[in-house]
């Protein structure tokens, strides 16, 4: 009986065409995967950049919002950066600024005088209480009714890191129609260092009593007196510095007192935001309404920006 024949097993191979197919198949997917891969990656960062310069925008914004919320109002200054006097040419009351002021445009910077907020609120009753009364009040000492200006005397000290008497001293600034009707704004010499001007330095504060210094030629004259006042610790200025390709650091001056001669450019400084493109403030009824847009570059190499604004009104 005969075997039966084993024939050899043949292996088929890929054709040449085959080959190439399968080549310019994986071609296309790996030009459509890099393409989509590029694309989720230039979105990212486009994302990223949004995100970044929105945060900073955010910052800023709240930060100056927060600052003005406890300005006294008619001291919100438009102010030319580097100028330190009041008046056309250097700085004029913001309400006052309108489509037909000379040169708006060069008032770039904002700077107003802040009454002290942690005084009033975060006791009750209050450290300070606003309120003075004029028939137990002569020109040094104003009995200011509802007070307790020991622990005042402690939260300036923390604000200021000195005592009232210090180098960094607090004033009283009187409010009422006889400042209006008088002063277009507590900067004016004739009300921060005149006899008879509306805001003062203090010397001492104790029990119900301020007692007020007697700087420049303040030992004589009628004070504008009034019932109403603010207590006030520092000024603040946001002012653009640093200009470069169209951007601009903004930065925040504080703790310095023009009722002692004092200029911004006294005060300490912080950084609100860099590659600021856009910083613009006007003055509606009881509100101020701020601007603020910021560049971020997209990516480490790549030349293109993009910029977030953000608004806000600070009504009070």
């Amino acid at each position: 009986m005969s075997s039966p024949i084993k024939h050899p097993i043949s292996k088929k191979a890929f054709s040449l065409l085959e080959l190439i197919f399968v080549i310019i198949i994986l071609g296309i997917v790996s030009s459509i995967t890099s393409s989509v891969i590029a694309q989720v990656y230039e979105s990212y960062i486009t994302q990223r950049a949004m995100h970044n310069a929105s945060l900073k925008s955010d910052l800023a914004i709240n930060q100056l919002a927060n600052r003005l919320l406890y300005r006294v109002d008619m001291s919100v200054l438009a102010r030319v950066p580097g100028q330190t006097g009041i008046g056309a040419g250097s700085a004029i009351a913001l309400r006052n600024v309108n489509i037909n002021t000379p040169n708006k445009e060069n008032y770039r910077a904002l700077e107003w005088i802040g009454f002290d907020n942690d005084g009033l609120s975060a006791v009750n009753p209050p450290a300070w209480s606003g309120f003075c009364d004029l028939n137990a009040s002569d020109y040094t000492s104003i009995v200011t009714t509802g007070s307790n200006l020991d622990f005042e005397r402690t939260v300036l000290t923390n604000i200021l890191h000195t005592l009232p008497e210090g180098n960094d001293r607090p004033a009283m600034l009187f409010m009422g129609n006889t400042y209006n009707s008088t002063h277009d704004t507590p900067y004016e010499a004739a009300c921060m260092y005149d006899a008879n001007g509306c805001i003062f330095p203090i010397q001492s504060l104790s029990g119900s009593t301020i007692t007020l210094g007697n700087e420049g030629n303040r030992t004589a004259g009628e004070m504008l007196y009034n019932e109403f006042y603010y207590l006030v610790a520092s000024a603040y200025a946001v002012v653009p510095e640093d200009n470069t390709n169209g951007t601009f650091n903004l930065k925040l001056y504080y703790n310095y007192q023009p009722w002692l001669g004092e200029n911004y450019q006294d005060g300490k400084s912080s950084l609100l935001a860099k590659n600021v493109s856009v910083f613009r403030f006007s003055h509606e009824a009881n509100s101020i309404r701020i601007k603020l847009c910021t560049l971020e570059k997209i990516g480490e190499s790549n030349d293109s920006t993009i910029s977030i604004c953000k608004e806000k009104a600070v009504i009070r």
